[in-house]
């Protein structure tokens, strides 16, 4: 079966300098940063156009052998002035039968496959000028830690941190000083609302 990939739009590496952030060929001021926020999505991996069809191949086959099964039993009932041609019937219905029900569990585990969720996140940085820019992955804990050092940088002005980070490796070279979280300004630290919600979007319709 084929398997999509969530929406990695956006820049799959970066780097956080002393007063930046370079997304791929975005290069953002860490001043010019307005919010942050991670968003929590989903989306259906197999549910592709090829595994629909593969599906509803299975489903048909499964009902036509399962007619064809059934006439086998008929044809054996009818048959029963002919033993020999009776028994070769039934043997055939039973044989179209169970082809036709593993087809159909086949086709009904190919259906359960298309209706599976997967979560995705997206942190979308918006700057002053309004560019709404994402980064997009299926691992949160990434998310967090790259919006964790540009709020730092953002609330103290910090030019000390720096590093990068790789989102098809989950690799965050990225840390924040020690203690650096409990010396944010309050203000700042309480602003749920922009760095730290969490917003559950509704599921892609399908």
């Amino acid at each position: 079966m084929q398997r999509q990939t969530i929406d990695q739009e956006g820049a799959r590496q970066g780097e956080v300098s002393a007063a930046s952030l370079q997304l791929g060929d975005d290069t953002i001021a860490i001043r010019r940063i307005a919010t942050m926020s991670v968003e929590k999505h989903e989306f259906f991996p197999w549910d592709t156009p090829a595994n629909r069809k593969t599906q509803s191949a299975y489903a048909t086959f499964c009902v036509g052998f399962l007619f064809f099964g059934l006439v086998g039993f008929a044809a054996w009932a009818v048959l029963s002035a002919n033993p020999e041609a009776g028994v070769l019937s039934l043997l055939a219905g039973a044989v179209l039968m169970l082809i036709g029900l593993v087809l159909g569990v086949r086709a009904a585990m190919i259906a359960l496959k298309l209706k599976k969720k997967e979560p995705y996140y997206r942190l979308h940085i918006g700057t002053s000028d309004g560019r709404q820019i994402p980064l997009v992955d299926n691992n949160r804990e990434v998310l967090i830690k790259v919006r964790d050092v540009v709020r730092h940088k953002m609330d103290t002005g910090d030019t000390s941190v720096t590093g990068d980070f790789d989102l098809n490796l989950d690799i965050v070279n990225l840390r924040l000083p020690k203690g650096a979280l409990a010396v944010l300004p309050p203000a700042r630290a309480s602003m749920s609302d922009v760095f730290d919600e969490e917003e559950d979007a509704p599921p892609a319709g399908h």
